[in-house]
């Protein structure tokens, strides 16, 4: 299926199975391409449908946003490591991308795009960081097993209360809506997560566990890229009191973007903040 926007470009959908698995993938494709391509790794909540709003206010910015192993059209291969969801990344990149291009990540992708950066230093010209977790300094983000939560929602309407009283933040009604439209999936008159309540605890449970590999504060100081970072100022997830460990943890200081009222989702609740400042930083890339 293609979906156009005629002011600034399209987008097209698509499968590999270049990591071996069938892998999900939305590409939004601008008419002009001024910048390095971007792609775009989604967190544990959402799906690949959380950037469709960012890509289309931009519409400049060439974006390819895979569904992550697990998640919406994407098959569930076993292996839940951070170094696993790197190697999918980069099998995908290596088919649709390839030449140099960014790697952006929210929340856990954050440590994939991070371990990306290092497997492919020579292809990665910038890392982008949307509200990554940081566990170690003060984040209330769950360590174990989701908590229970519904299945799937009757309405939509249901689905956007439940974000609201969940999700920190300011939430304006207009991106409430648009968040939920693009990341839900509508199956047989419900609308559901885009994962399994069983996918989100195998993948919580491992990251919390000796074997997990998402520390960021690990992997931070072998990325030698520039890096992007947006905060959201009443995330758990990130803390203010995380910004200055993390930005000390780079070989050198990343531009740190703060979006003031959004929580843990500041694409979607204050992307007229996000987008601006991504543009600015690919502009500064070669």
């Amino acid at each position: 299926m293609t979906q156009t926007n005629e002011r600034a470009g399209q987008w097209h959908t698509g499968t590999s199975t270049g990591a071996g698995f069938r892998q999900f993938y939305r590409e939004w494709r601008p008419h002009e391409e001024n910048f390095l391509p971007v792609l775009a790794l989604h967190g544990s909540l959402t799906q690949s449908g959380m950037w469709i709003e960012l890509a289309e206010r931009i519409g400049t910015v060439h974006l390819l946003c895979p569904d992550q192993r697990g998640y919406a059209g994407s098959d569930t291969p076993s292996g839940d490591s951070c170094l696993e969801f790197a190697r999918d990344a980069l099998a995908l990149a290596d088919a649709r991308l390839p030449g140099r291009f960014v790697v952006m990540g929210h929340s856990f992708a954050c440590a994939i795009a991070l371990d990306l950066a290092q497997a492919a230093a020579t292809r990665i010209a910038g890392v982008v960081l949307v509200d990554p977790v940081t566990r170690a300094l003060g984040s209330t983000a769950p360590r174990g097993p989701a908590a229970p939560q519904p299945e799937s929602f009757g309405t939509l309407e249901e689905a956007q209360r439940h974000f609201l009283e969940t999700e920190e933040g300011e939430w304006p009604a207009a991106a409430l809506a648009r968040f939920t439209g693009d990341v839900m999936i509508e199956a047989d008159g419900a609308w559901r997560f885009p994962y399994t309540l069983e996918r989100l605890r195998r993948l919580r449970a491992f990251s919390a566990s000796p074997a997990g590999d998402y520390d960021i504060f690990a992997k931070a100081p072998r990325v030698s890229a520039p890096v992007l970072v947006f905060r959201g100022g009443a995330s758990k997830r990130f803390p203010a009191a995380a910004v200055e460990p993390l930005a000390a943890a780079f070989p050198a200081p990343p531009k740190i973007v703060l979006c003031p009222t959004s929580g843990h989702f500041p694409t979607a609740t204050e992307p007229h903040i996000v987008a601006p400042a991504l543009v600015d930083f690919l502009a500064g890339l070669r």
